[in-house]
């Protein structure tokens, strides 16, 4: 699948004055996929065919991200992302699921967690910022203003694309996935609202979170490419450390995008968390180490 194709399968809904691009496919219990920054839902491309075998998939792009609202004057900060999710799964009829987040997903996952208790049944961290493991220093100089008025959406483009290539996958990633994760940032548009929502990192926002990691109840696994070097892995043995009861998956030879260097042992985890006996055939899964 494509970036055009996945684009052209997602829905809208209408959160006030803003709105959330979102893929719903699949049948069964829901389970929620949240993208970091700089991507999109895009980024669970991969693994959605063999996940909505089994589950009913939903895929957000957060507000400011991907092919959701992009207008100027709204808070982008995760804690505020986790306020319009909790309105989006009750526009949607979902009173709970299985939500898994990666890179600023995470983030917003676990104030999901903590703070809506209620909507979380399961919770799944994948090389997630925690603690005060961010934001880096890319994407603190991504979010300084003068960046809108310095760089072309082309030269945006060109950064990123190397300094995801280089560091962010192990191996080479298949072809077309680095163009579709910065798709929606290759305007002018999408160039200004990228800027804007790095600019709203705010490490406090996870920091508030700490002393309240110990008290979370819900069922958790920690998922963690151990080549990381955005969020290295001993931040995931810190969390795993933190929260009751959590167990920590390191998938070697991965680094931030594990989904995508090692969608099988990925995706082993996953079924292994989520009980799933029967599992679909994952031959054609797509992903680096295919």
């Amino acid at each position: 699948m494509n970036w055009r194709e996945y684009q052209a399968g997602q829905r809208v809904v209408e959160l006030g004055h803003r709105f959330i691009s979102y893929v719903d496919e699949g049948r069964g219990a829901p389970l929620v996929l949240l993208h970091g920054i700089p991507t999109w839902g895009f980024l669970w491309s991969g693994l959605l065919p063999a996940l909505s075998m089994t589950h009913r998939v939903l895929i957000p792009d957060l507000l400011g991200y991907g092919y959701s609202d992009r207008r100027e004057g709204f808070d982008r900060s995760i804690a505020r992302q986790a306020e319009a999710l909790d309105a989006w799964m009750d526009r949607l009829g979902v009173r709970d699921a299985v939500v898994v987040g990666h890179d600023i997903g995470g983030g917003i996952a676990q104030h999901l967690a903590i703070r809506f208790p209620r909507r979380v049944s399961r919770l799944c961290l994948m090389n997630s910022i925690c603690f005060d493991s961010w934001p880096i220093e890319m994407m603190v100089q991504l979010g300084h203003p003068g960046v809108v008025r310095r760089l072309s959406a082309q030269a945006l483009q060109r950064m990123l694309k190397l300094a995801l290539k280089r560091t962010g996958f192990a191996t080479a990633p298949p072809d077309g996935v680095l163009d579709g994760l910065l798709a929606p940032y290759a305007t002018e548009v999408g160039k200004t609202s990228l800027v804007r929502d790095a600019a709203a990192l705010d490490t406090n926002q996870t920091q508030e979170l700490v002393p309240r990691l110990p008290h979370l109840g819900v069922p958790t696994r920690i998922i963690w490419g151990v080549e990381d070097t955005f969020q290295p892995v001993k931040w995931g043995e810190r969390l795993a450390w933190a929260i009751p009861g959590a167990k920590l998956v390191r998938v070697e030879h991965a680094r931030h995008f594990v989904m995508w260097d090692d969608p099988h042992a990925v995706m082993t985890a996953l079924y292994a968390f989520l009980g799933v006996e029967e599992r679909p055939q994952l031959e054609g899964l797509q992903g680096s180490s295919i």
